[in-house]
């Protein structure tokens, strides 16, 4: 049976899985999903009539189901950026279905069809969550205004200005006096050590003709 087909191989593949040892909970909570949908395409198959089917037959379709299934999250989630939202509507949903060539008017005669199959509901696993970023203070709640589908506030450190030391007063001030008075005591130091040669009025002058050469 297609069934025992699919278990096959999501039993071969848990061994393979565990021989490995992987601690990633990320792996773990996609192999579940894979093997749910296995399940699903077996059915199917069932349903179908096939009383039998090859492991790389039920892999290639396991294949091209979750590549459909991604494919309508992905454009429901540009659709649904497109208008400004953050979380999909059923309306993104059925315009993706629309583009993508699928007679939306036959979903409800397909779900209650008298032949399906009930298929038991996966496994709980935790979705592997995603580290944060280091935080500094609390977020601020939303305002009552502020409609739902808007995200939160950033973090308070993005956009709450950060007191710092000011300088001393006339620290800048003295700086620059400074420098002006070191420019009139570099230009008298060097007139006094070349003449007029310091000053671009001499034609003839030792320490030029040195850079020359």
């Amino acid at each position: 049976m297609a069934d025992a087909a699919a278990t096959a191989g999501a039993s071969g593949s848990g061994t393979r899985s565990g021989s490995k040892q992987s601690p990633n909970p990320a792996d773990n909570y996609h192999l579940a999903r894979r093997r749910t949908l296995q399940v699903v395409v077996s059915s199917l198959l069932t349903e179908a009539g096939f009383e039998c089917a090859e492991k790389a037959s039920v892999e290639t379709l396991t294949e091209m189901l979750q590549s459909y299934i991604s494919e309508i999250g992905r454009s429901a989630e540009s659709h649904c950026e497109h208008t400004g939202r953050t979380q999909p509507a059923l309306s993104d949903v059925v315009v993706t279905l629309v583009e993508m060539g699928f007679n939306v008017d036959t979903l409800p005669a397909y779900a209650k069809r008298s032949q399906r199959m009930v298929i038991a509901a996966p496994p709980v696993t935790n979705q592997p969550v995603t580290p944060k970023a280091l935080t500094a203070g609390q977020n601020r709640p939303r305002p009552p205004h502020v409609p739902r589908h808007f995200p939160e506030f950033p973090d308070p450190h993005t956009y709450i200005r950060t007191p710092t030391f000011r300088e001393p007063p006339g620290l800048r001030e003295k700086a620059a006096s400074q420098r002006l008075l070191s420019v009139p005591s570099v230009v008298s130091h060097l007139s006094s050590l070349c003449g007029a040669c310091a000053l671009g009025t001499s034609k003839s002058c030792p320490s030029r003709e040195k850079r020359a050469l």
